[in-house]
């Protein structure tokens, strides 16, 4: 230990001026009694000199020059010398989104505090995230950096590669320490891996055509990552309904959920119970190609009994010109099959004409996705029209022996056909008329999976189109910062998913020692600022002392 100023030990000699005032300050209480002769009689103690000297200087006067050598001391400004990690020491904090769970980021901000507290400096800190930023420019001011680090705020997107994070840091670093919950191998610098933290995650989420065509079903793969069971449950929201399963899984493993959720609506949602630390990836999100309304384009006859029970299957508008998503042709003749998904009722087309209508026999049905949930034999019909139907079209629905429902497919889209003659039949009056035409458009029309977005991916959104945020709407160029489902609005509107990267959602690998050197110097570390706070306190307790005696 050293002293800068030691003309400030002087300050001892104002303890001789405390002594010398308590001294004189010091008298005997005189205290009146009824009669002086019964206190004559009793001998005087003969106390000792401890006893006189301990009765001369009580606890106050040892306060008061308690904080006047603290004061001295403190005036001296000591300097102790510490040992330290020498040279500049870069920070690199990881900012990914497994850093949001929480703890963490706490955890992460205690290990930068201790390596700056333990280092000569000066010092830099970079967040490692996508994109990575600079959290402090090299200084050597160390109040200067601690400040700046409560700026740290993990994202909720990936991290890229390390070297990008790296590349940010000025020249002249001897030292580089990389603070993660996933350290990677060999990096080549220095890492602090913070522990694991238990975990429960849906680590795959989407949603796919069954098989046969005959609707839709969703897929969650969940995983437990902590140290015991855990019974969980996954509830999946398709809009048109939720679907609820449950499973007890062991630490460690992981187990699939499997839904059959019929028809579905252009986004859905999956969530998992219990919630934990980190709740971004307890809800998983899914989008499907096609706009959340059919677009119809209409050739022929009116037909309201027909248009009523469209709607009442699928969400369904009108459009005459523009895009469109089907064409339903009823009792015409076109000249040319349109591209697209085509629907024809009592309508002929070049791939499949029509003859007059004849009689028709008992309709039956096939098996097919087409007559799901429907019970053909409750249908009736007393004219029907022949046809000629490609070689490739199957039958699903017969009237006797002539093709009543068929389907087939072109390279431009598919084409269903009902032949039956509609108002000579019972079917818009039955229940399971909007039951055919809902198959009907969910095999014309199947949804198809819609890339999944992470949290900060870039997308450049098509001209004339915009995504609607909670800021605002977005154009041009979009990097979402949170996940969910986002509205894309343009010619039609549709439905983004956004997704926490699923690779966040794994356990973090164990970091392998790595063999760095690192050399020591010695730092001054300045006293005065503890000891002035210290003899604050001790003129505190002394003015208590004194207020609780009444001097």
């Amino acid at each position: 230990m050293s002293f800068l100023l030691p003309w400030g030990w002087a300050w001892l000699t104002s303890g001789l001026v405390v002594v010398a005032l308590y001294l004189l300050r010091r008298r005997e209480r005189e205290e009146p009694v009824s009669a002086l002769f019964l206190w004559e009689r009793i001998p005087p103690d003969r106390a000792s000199r401890m006893a006189r000297l301990r009765a001369r200087f009580d606890l106050l006067l040892l306060l008061q020059l308690l904080a006047v050598t603290l004061f001295a001391v403190g005036l001296a400004h000591p300097i102790v010398r510490v040992p330290r990690t020498a040279g500049a020491t870069a920070i690199v904090l990881d900012g990914s989104a497994s850093m949001a769970a929480t703890g963490r980021a706490d955890a992460a901000l205690a290990e930068a505090r201790r390596l700056i507290g333990d280092s000569s400096g000066p010092w830099s800190v970079v967040v490692w995230a996508d994109p990575p930023r600079v959290l402090v420019p090299r200084t050597a001011n160390r109040e200067e950096v601690l400040a700046l680090l409560g700026a740290y705020r993990p994202t909720l997107g990936a991290r890229p590669p390390l070297g990008e994070a790296l590349a940010l840091l000025p020249s002249g670093f001897g030292r580089t320490v990389v603070i993660t919950d996933d350290p990677l191998p060999d990096p080549g610098v220095e890492i602090v891996a913070l522990p694991a933290l238990d975990n429960l995650a849906i680590v795959a989420f989407a949603a796919r055509s069954t098989p046969d065509g005959s609707g839709y079903e969703a897929l969650v793969r969940v995983r437990n990552d902590t140290d015991r069971y855990q019974d969980v449950q996954v509830a999946v929201h398709t809009g048109a309904g939720t679907y609820l399963g449950s499973r007890l899984l062991s630490p460690g493993s992981e187990d699939r959920f499997v839904f059959q959720i019929g028809l579905v609506q252009t986004s859905l949602r999956a969530e998992l119970l219990p919630e934990d630390g980190f709740p971004w990836d307890n809800v998983r999100y899914a989008a499907l190609e096609g706009g959340a309304t059919v677009r119809v384009r209409w050739v022929g006859e009116e037909d309201r009994y027909l248009w009523a029970a469209l709607q009442a299957a699928v969400p369904v508008e009108r459009v005459g010109s523009g895009g469109w998503d089907l064409t339903v042709a009823v009792r015409t003749e076109l000249p040319v099959a349109p591209p697209g998904p085509l629907l024809l009722v009592g309508a002929g087309s070049p791939e499949a004409s029509l003859g007059e209508p004849e009689p028709a026999g008992p309709i039956r049905g096939e098996a097919s996705p087409l007559l799901r949930h429907v019970v053909p034999e409750e249908f009736r019909a007393s004219a029907v029209h022949p046809l000629t139907l490609p070689p490739d079209a199957t039958v699903d629905l017969w009237a006797g022996d002539a093709p009543a429902l068929s389907h087939w497919e072109r390279t431009d889209g598919r084409r269903v056909l009902l032949t039956l003659d509609l108002p000579r039949s019972n079917l818009p009056l039955t229940v399971d008329f909007p039951i055919l035409l809902r198959n009907v458009v969910t095999w014309l029309l199947p949804y198809r999976p819609r890339p999944t977005l992470v949290v900060g991916e870039a997308i450049e959104l098509p001209p004339g189109t915009e995504v609607s945020t909670p800021a605002g709407p977005v154009s041009g160029v979009w990097i979402p910062d949170r996940p969910g489902l986002y509205e894309l609005r343009g010619a039609r509107r549709e439905v983004i998913a956004v997704n926490v990267p699923y690779e966040e959602s794994l356990p973090g690998r164990v970091a392998v020692p790595t063999a760095v050197p690192i050399s020591k110097t010695l730092a001054d570390l300045t006293a005065w600022p503890w000891l002035g706070a210290a003899a604050f306190l001790v003129l505190t307790a002394e003015w208590g002392l004194a207020r609780r005696r009444g001097v």
